[in-house]
């Protein structure tokens, strides 16, 4: 639990960004914070090899390998990197991230880690909107001459997509058993986090947020109606045909108010697919090119022609490929839609709760990859939700589903929940060997019933003879 309060709070770069604007002379809180991601890998890797010994990592390399491959290209981009060093360094980052998604996956059930973020979130959108109204010079930024709001966010387009995830996320618990209070709660947050997406004027996160719950409506309609999956699939077609249709003859670009090329960011996409082409096989290294500090920022003064600062590509893909070539982008792809696979096969044969949410998330986080870069991003939320969230639901599916048939990706599980599924598994062999001394007891007697009428046939025989 600490390590996902750390995560949740880290990750949506909540204490960065005070840190920063609170920074005393020094640095000293911006160390701080870096200070607490590393405690929070050394607890997370602890904690995986403490609870579940190696089993994690074989879990990891037979049923992510894909992830596990993309993980060492990452760490060797340092070799090829135009800086080595800052490579090497946000390697370990990512590493580390991922250490921290894993620990949470493999050691808290579904349910816990999604009524925590909500709380996270909920106070993080309130936070957010009283900085906005009571304090501008921290929740408001300058955005096309406009003032926006980014709370207590690092950017307008961060607090964007955190309203539009407790949007989805309270929306789904409204679904669960709750109080009525709880339920009110649910509604007062909902409300704040849509007042804050409007206002950050994130047009990103509203596309994601239409997008991922229009997935969502449709998912639980059609197991609400028990439709099969040739029946499903129909549907779905028909559904991405009729959106289809909408978004080619609706402009979407002005329906979300923006430009057709989403306010310039046309030009930094033609810039780096120029580099890809470059070095379409290697990429330039691992977080050399992209996120810049005063050190490294010569990197993209002398590979773009851009009159200012870009932070990042405004797209994931784009931004991956160009870091670490085209093969490896290929991987993060295949990863994808593995995960992609398991959430709707979860869905579709082990509804569980929070499975459905687990789905928008990700479409979600996908969807606002196409102009924002939030794919394979070290100390960031994202990746941390986008590894540890599908990880919890197959643990918590193969735990329910333990007396059923079993799942063909196994968890490790946590020594408590080991214990729950070894005494069942102990319980169920007890009532399979009692079944089996009454099947061969069943035997026996029928034995000796056939003896007794051979015998009593026999006798019958002999009386008769003798009469």
């Amino acid at each position: 639990m600490l390590v996902l309060y750390l995560a949740l709070l880290q990750g949506t770069s909540f204490t960065l960004t005070l840190a920063i604007r609170f920074q005393p002379e020094g640095g000293i809180y911006a160390t701080l914070v870096t200070l607490i991601w590393l405690a929070s890998y050394a607890i997370a890797f602890l904690g995986l090899v403490v609870a579940f010994g190696v089993n994690w990592l074989t879990w990891l390399v037979r049923y992510r390998l894909l992830l596990t491959l993309l993980l060492a290209g990452v760490a060797f981009s340092a070799i090829w990197s135009i800086d080595a060093s800052l490579s090497a360094e946000r390697s370990v980052h990512l590493i580390g991230s991922t250490l921290v998604a894993l620990y949470i996956g493999f050691s808290l059930p579904l349910t816990t880690i999604l009524t925590t973020t909500a709380k996270i979130l909920g106070a993080l959108v309130f936070s957010s909107l009283l900085a906005a109204l009571l304090y501008p010079e921290i929740g408001l930024e300058q955005y096309e001459g406009q003032l926006a709001w980014r709370g207590v966010m690092a950017s307008k387009n961060t607090l964007g997509f955190w309203s539009a995830i407790t949007v989805l996320l309270h929306l789904n618990l409204l679904r669960w058993p709750q109080t009525l209070l709880k339920k009110l709660i649910n509604v007062v947050v909902i409300s704040i986090a849509a007042v804050c997406l409007v206002y950050s004027s994130s047009a990103t996160a509203v596309l994601a947020l239409m997008i991922a719950a229009l997935l969502m409506i449709y998912m639980y309609t059609a197991f609400s109606f028990r439709l099969g999956m040739a029946a499903m699939i129909v549907l779905g077609l028909l559904v991405c045909a009729l959106a289809g249709f909408a978004f080619w003859f609706i402009d979407t670009a002005e329906l979300i108010g923006r430009s057709g090329d989403l306010t310039g960011r046309g030009e930094v996409w033609s810039q780096t697919w120029q580099l890809i082409l470059n070095k379409p096989l290697t990429g330039y290294g691992y977080g050399a090119l992209w996120f810049p500090t005063d050190t490294s920022l010569w990197i993209q003064q002398s590979l773009f022609d851009f009159t200012w600062t870009v932070f990042h590509a405004h797209n994931g893909l784009l931004q991956v490929a160009s870091e670490i070539g085209l093969p490896l982008t290929a991987l993060m792809l295949l990863l994808i839609i593995q995960q992609l696979i398991e959430i709707i096969y979860c869905q579709y044969q082990r509804q569980q709760q929070g499975v459905l949410f687990v789905l928008g998330f990700t479409v979600a986080l996908l969807v606002s990859n196409y102009s924002e870069a939030r794919l394979l991003v070290n100390r960031d939320l994202y990746w941390i939700f986008f590894i540890a969230l599908p990880v919890s639901m197959l643990q918590q599916v193969t735990v329910s589903a333990q007396s059923t048939v079993p799942l063909p990706i196994p968890i490790p599980l946590s020594p408590r929940l080991r214990e729950k599924v070894g005494s069942g598994q102990e319980s169920r062999a007890r009532r399979q060997a009692l079944k089996k001394k009454l099947d061969i007891r069943h035997q026996r007697l029928a034995q000796d019933d056939d003896v007794i009428k051979i015998v009593e046939k026999s006798d019958s025989q002999n009386q008769s003879r003798n009469h």
